[in-house]
């Protein structure tokens, strides 16, 4: 299916109980399949470790491309652990690699990944200025990572609408993603503002229905419904 923004479900959300069928879904209808790494010290919460993208890199045929999000204090630590769990991005925040960023990048490049970084809502574009042109993607981050039920403010539109201005200006081609309390009525603003990618996790996916396919069905007419007619100039 051909959708105005391509989708990222975070698959550490799946139901424990029905992670197969979930999954089997997901891989066969998304773009990419977000990976949540967090480690209790960077952000306040836990997610899935590369156990689970070995899992799924060894058990399911044709695995969309999987992107590591590292939340994590220390990522250069684990960059060759998730490349060899199959990640085909890997993505560390600013400011835990703000010491060694170029390093850091060129790491994961040459252990034949794509290169993500992701910016809290705090960070500001400039953070990144000098090393934009070697990554591959740019995760903005609309609410504060690893705490749920957070409201997004409307500044981060405005961040993403000036990174896709700078990507333009400068000829670039980087993937923008929005992550963090998606749901509906952010698709329309995130997608004018000139987000590529947005995650999805419980409130725009899993939470739409007890039956998944049934809460799948519902995600995609939301997206239909909320682009309906949208369009950007960026």
């Amino acid at each position: 299916m051909e959708r105005k923004l391509m989708i990222a479900p975070s698959v550490g959300c799946c139901d424990l109980f029905h992670v197969e069928e979930q999954m089997k879904i997901i891989n066969e209808r998304s773009d990419y399949l977000h990976m949540d790494i967090k480690d209790g010290v960077y952000v306040p919460s836990y997610g899935i470790g590369p156990d689970y993208l070995d899992y799924l890199n060894k058990h399911m045929e044709n695995l969309k491309p999987m992107d590591a999000h590292l939340m994590v204090a220390h990522p250069q630590q684990y960059l060759e652990t998730f490349a060899k769990a199959g990640a085909a991005y890997i993505t560390p925040h600013t400011d835990c690699i703000e010491g060694d960023a170029f390093v850091t990048i060129h790491k994961i490049k040459d252990l034949g990944c794509k290169a993500g970084v992701a910016l809290s809502p705090s960070v500001p574009l400039s953070a990144i200025e000098y090393y934009l042109p070697l990554l591959d993607k740019v995760t903005i981050m609309i609410v504060d990572p690893g705490i749920a039920g957070q409201p997004v403010d409307p500044q981060m539109y405005v961040k993403i609408r000036q990174l896709a201005q700078i990507r333009k200006e400068r000829g670039l081609n980087f993937l923008i993603e929005a992550d963090g309390s998606m749901n509906k009525d952010l698709y329309r603003p995130l997608y004018e503002a000139g987000a590529d990618i947005v995650i999805m996790g419980p409130p725009a996916l899993w939470n739409k229905d007890p039956d998944f396919e049934k809460a799948w069905a519902i995600m995609e007419e939301d997206l239909e419904t909320e682009l309906k007619g949208a369009a950007r100039n960026i």
